[in-house]
């Protein structure tokens, strides 16, 4: 197996249970979009993001490892979910790493001035408190992204390598 297959094959095993957590955050998203119809946007990327993770990773456990023929609709679903995807990875890694440069003071002002406008916010619910889970995710979604950057720009290579096995 080629090293590029490794590292693939690596990420396309770490994506997985992201995509399953993005699946559950999508359906409780689209439950929520019911009452917020522009919410809806999120759900179509969000299943981008999951349907591309699992169409990818047929490929490679069917298509690339098995060499079996793969359908020209089960290319279509990479490429296409691909490029939504990579607009969402692209966002993950920014927005990281906005958060992740700015100082604490200039974090914890906004998260001050959300709090001064949820007056029924429990008080257990501190600025440092939103800070940390903040920062937290902030480093969830940098690592999200940049696995999904990668995975991505693999993918449409081998797509493109192992175009004999679509039919």
């Amino acid at each position: 197996m080629a090293p590029n297959l490794k590292l693939y094959t690596v990420l396309s095993y770490i994506l997985i249970p992201i995509a399953l957590f993005f699946a559950f955050m999508d359906i409780v998203l689209l439950f929520s979009s019911l009452a917020n119809p522009s919410a809806l946007i999120m759900v179509f990327i969000l299943a981008c993001l999951v349907i591309y993770t699992f169409a990818s990773f047929k490929f490679l456990k069917a298509g690339i490892e098995k060499e079996v023929a793969q359908s020209l609709k089960l290319k279509d679903w990479i490429k296409v979910n691909a490029y939504v995807s990579f607009f969402l990875c692209s966002l993950f890694f920014i927005n990281a790493i906005s958060i992740l440069i700015s100082s604490d003071l200039v974090l914890l002002k906004f998260i001050d001035e959300f709090l001064l406008q949820q007056p029924t916010m429990p008080k257990e619910i501190t600025s440092a408190l939103i800070l940390s889970l903040l920062k937290g995710v902030s480093l969830f979604l940098l690592f999200t992204g940049i696995v999904g950057l990668i995975h991505i720009r693999t993918s449409l290579r081998l797509v493109k390598q192992y175009e004999y096995l679509f039919e």
